[in-house]
């Protein structure tokens, strides 16, 4: 990938990560003996599905979703910083898929910091995305954060020794 991430390389990675999540969330959901965490992993894989398709969706139609006449300079040097920080985020979610977790708490963890990844990295995406189709991606935005406050409360219950 060069060094200026065009709104295509963006829906490729944005792709890449709701692939990389699933997998994430897959692996977890089938090692937890935790029965509610368990259900929380298997909505979080199943909602990161739901988000590689609209994405892929978005790339199969880019010409019905970018905006191309952005101003370059700053904007692109900002989304270049973000995406750059997501592919390393990638990573470690390939090598935590692999490694697993030492516990509950800390899987939790790194699924709240994945979500935060993923709101800033889409909202960021969101200058590229022409007005009237802004909602598709709006609602996946309002979805990664709920997925936060849900594990974020989550995270609350786990230190309590629910």
């Amino acid at each position: 990938m060069s060094n200026i991430f065009s709104p295509q390389d963006i829906l490729r990675i944005a792709i890449r990560v709701e692939r990389n999540g699933e997998e994430l969330y897959r692996v977890l959901e089938e090692k937890e003996k935790n029965e509610k965490l368990r259900n929380i992993w298997k909505y979080l894989k199943e909602q990161e599905l739901l988000h590689q398709k609209t994405f892929q969706e978005m790339l199969d139609k880019v010409g019905d979703y970018i905006v191309y006449e952005f101003s370059p300079g700053e904007y692109s040097a900002y989304m270049k910083a973000i995406a750059s920080s997501y592919i390393l985020t990638q990573g470690l979610i390939e090598k935590k898929t692999k490694e697993l977790f030492e516990n509950s708490l800390e899987a939790i963890e790194f699924g709240i910091y994945v979500e935060k990844e993923s709101i800033l990295t889409y909202t960021a995406f969101r200058e590229y995305v022409l007005a009237q189709k802004q909602p598709v991606l709006e609602r996946i935005i309002e979805e990664e954060k709920r997925h936060l406050v849900r594990l974020s409360l989550l995270r609350e219950e786990f230190k309590k020794g629910a």
